[in-house]
This record gives C-alpha cells, sequence and structure tokens, in this order.
C-alpha cells in the first residue's frame, strides 16, 4: 500500500511542477511593490502563508488542449491575486479569525486591512490582466469568465449570509453552496482551455471536471474541520458556521445533536467536550457516507477527462482527481483521529 506521505508528495509534485513558480510569484508581488510599503505587515503574512493551487490546473489545462503552458503565465497570476482577495473577504464574512492553526489576515489584522489588502489583490489581477499580451478575442472570453466567477462568489456569500441570519443551515443548503461555489478552480481550467485554443468541447469537459475536483477537495477540507484536525471547529460551534460533514451528521444522529446543543451552550468549549463530540460524530456513518460521496465525484470528474487527447497533462490531471479519494480514506483513519 502506498502511504499517504509518498501520494501528498505526488499531489504536491504535480502542483509545484506545473504552476510552482507562479504561485510562488503570486505570494510576492504586492509585497515586492514599494507603493504598497504602508501594507508591509499583512502582505508580509500573507506571502509566508499563503498559496493558491489553481497556476498548475491553468497551464495543465492549457497543455491537455495543445496549447503552450507558458502562455498562461499572467492570467495564471492574476486569477491567484483575485482568489486572494475571495479568500480574505470571506474569512472576514465568516468572523473566521483562524484556520490551518493559523490565524486569519481578518484575525491578525483586523476588519479595516483586511478589506483593504482585498481590494489592492483584486486592482493588481486587473492591472495584470488588462496589460497581458493576448487576442483581444480570448481576452474578451476570459474576461466573461472572470465576471461569472465574481458574480457567482458574491451571489453565493449572499445567500449564505441570509441563511445563516435565520440559523443552522440545513445540510443540504451547505452541499448546495458547496457545488455553487465550486467555481474558483472551474475558472482556471476554463480559463487554461481557452488560452491554448481548445475546442468548445473541451472547454465544457474541463469545466465539469474542475466542478467536481473542487468538490471533493471542499469535503476532504470540510472533514478535516470537523474532527478538529486544524482546531477551527470551537470558534465555527460558536459562530453557527457549522461544517457540511457536522451538519448531515447531526441531522441522523439525536445524540450528536443532543451533544452539539450543549457545546452551543458553554461559553468556553474545553478540550474534553470537544473530544466527546468528535467521538459521537464518528459513531454516526459520516465517514462512509463522505467517502463514497467523495468517490462518485471522483469518477465522474475522471471520466470527463477521458473525452480529451491522452496526453502527459491529461494524465496529470487524472492522477490529481484519483489521488484524492486515497487520500481521503487512508489519512483519516479513525483511530488516529481519536
Amino acid at each position: 500500500m502506498i502511504k499517504d506521505h509518498d501520494i501528498e508528495e505526488r499531489c504536491r509534485k504535480i502542483l509545484e511542477d506545473n504552476g510552482g513558480e507562479v504561485a510562488d510569484k503570486a505570494r510576492m508581488i504586492l509585497l515586492e511593490d514599494p507603493a504598497l510599503k504602508e501594507l508591509r505587515e499583512p502582505l508580509q503574512f500573507i506571502s509566508e502563508n499563503w498559496r493558491d493551487l489553481t497556476p498548475a490546473f491553468m497551464s495543465l489545462s492549457c497543455e491537455a488542449v495543445g496549447g503552450k503552458p507558458q502562455e498562461t503565465r499572467d492570467a495564471a497570476l492574476a486569477l491567484s491575486l483575485l482568489n486572494l482577495s475571495f479568500t480574505v473577504w470571506d474569512d472576514m464574512i465568516d468572523n473566521a479569525k483562524s484556520k490551518a492553526f493559523k490565524p486569519t489576515v481578518f484575525g491578525k489584522f483586523g476588519q479595516g486591512l483586511t478589506i483593504i489588502t482585498g481590494g489592492i489583490a483584486s486592482a493588481k489581477a486587473f492591472t495584470i490582466l488588462n496589460e497581458a499580451k493576448m487576442e483581444s478575442s480570448k481576452r474578451a472570453e476570459i474576461g466573461k469568465v472572470i465576471w461569472e466567477l465574481c458574480n457567482k462568489m458574491a451571489a453565493e456569500e449572499v445567500v449564505a449570509i441570509n441563511i445563516r441570519s435565520e440559523g443552522i443551515m440545513p445540510s443540504y443548503k451547505k452541499i448546495s453552496k458547496i457545488k455553487s461555489e465550486a467555481v474558483d478552480l472551474r475558472a482556471s481550467l476554463k480559463i487554461g482551455a481557452i488560452i491554448g485554443n481548445g475546442s468548445n468541447s473541451e472547454i465544457n469537459h474541463l469545466d465539469r471536471y474542475g466542478k467536481y475536483l473542487s468538490i471533493i477537495l471542499e469535503l476532504r477540507k470540510d472533514f478535516q474541520v470537523s474532527v478538529n484536525l486544524t482546531l477551527e471547529l470551537p470558534e465555527k460551534i460558536r459562530n453557527n458556521r457549522l461544517p457540511y460533514s457536522i451538519m448531515w451528521a447531526t441531522e441522523h444522529s439525536t445524540k450528536l445533536a443532543l451533544e452539539l446543543k450543549r457545546l452551543r451552550q458553554k461559553e468556553i468549549i474545553d478540550y474534553s467536550s470537544m473530544k466527546k463530540f468528535i467521538k459521537h460524530f464518528l459513531d454516526t456513518e459520516v465517514f462512509s457516507y463522505l467517502s463514497e460521496k467523495i468517490n462518485k465525484y471522483r469518477k465522474t470528474a475522471d471520466a470527463e477527462l477521458n473525452y480529451l487527447t491522452a496526453t502527459t497533462a491529461n494524465q496529470s490531471l487524472k492522477d490529481f482527481v484519483n489521488i484524492q479519494s486515497t487520500l481521503f480514506n487512508e489519512s483519516f483513519a479513525i483511530n488516529s483521529i481519536i
């Protein structure tokens, strides 16, 4: 059996080999701008703690349809900066002060600097895109994809805010939100295929591959939060920002629902209470349910790539999505979680 760290290394290598240079540039480009010296602290923090994976997928998508992956550099850099804006603003909207053992920009620097930093990142993204050398027809197509991305992200945040104001979001609305927000990776793959002169059919298949892969990655991250592997769970319980996994599990377990109710009444959620809650959570069928769901999306994503010409880039995309199911099943063995 392939060990977890070997599988993770394969994932990392795919991303690094195809988009590592652009991902590093996106981390540093704002920090290196002397005009932004007043924002040095948050930009330094971002350069040390944030990295976007979309450049690799834009490069692979372009190559998968016969294009030259190096031609995606400017568009990939622009989209990465746009994703940075979405990330810092989303944390602020969710009142998320920490993620994956680290404070967020909002948690460390507050609302004002978070708004400004996100705005600067967006402005830089559109400046880069406007100055990129490409055919006017491609620029127009890419502009439409990015506008659809921004429009969709904004609409979904408004829906989420309204639902949360009404109380706990039901799991079917949460999974619908996850599916609807699977747009940044889709945008990256679509733009890569546009730059590579892909056909409409190729663009559509890569778009759908991106949708299913995005859902898989979100479900994996969601489960990590649900078992408190990222130390965010108590904060999410207090702020009524429950992961999908917990929403589903509480709807299928009266005992877990009662435990959640008790936790929400606590002023401080201590370690022993959290451990008890996670044990009840894992006693449900949630792990099997998510494993089946991820495997279904994996197969569907893989099938979308069968419509493209077999290339090294296509195989890398296949490898990346197929690895995800194995990572989920092997990385969260129940004995290691508890």
